[in-house]
């Protein structure tokens, strides 16, 4: 029950870090993907509505025709396919998404 009193702030973060501006600097991508890496699927347990309205900003960032890097393209598309994973990194998307990383 602790929790219950972040969700609504800790979301609202997220929703900050996924608007158009912020999601034309790396900084702020790998910090939104990162905070969904960590808390995203508590956070859906809690409240899937804003879950899903996340995910809306996300996909449209991702899609829309905006200032993204490449990078940042990558780390949008990555979290987009882990939470359709059910929170989980599937052996493909490891593979693809961090082939470049040396053990």
């Amino acid at each position: 029950m602790p929790m219950m009193a972040l969700v609504n702030p800790v979301y609202d973060c997220l929703f900050r870090l996924a608007q158009p501006d912020s999601l034309s600097e790396e900084e702020e991508v790998d910090c939104l993907v990162l905070q969904l890496h960590r808390v995203g699927e508590q956070l859906e347990k809690m409240n899937r509505q804003r879950m899903d309205e996340l995910f809306v900003l996300i996909r449209d960032g991702f899609l829309l025709p905006t200032s993204l890097s490449s990078l940042a393209q990558l780390l949008l598309l990555e979290i987009i396919e882990f939470r359709a994973a059910g929170w989980k990194t599937t052996p493909a998307a490891h593979k693809y998404y961090y082939s470049e990383v040396s053990d």
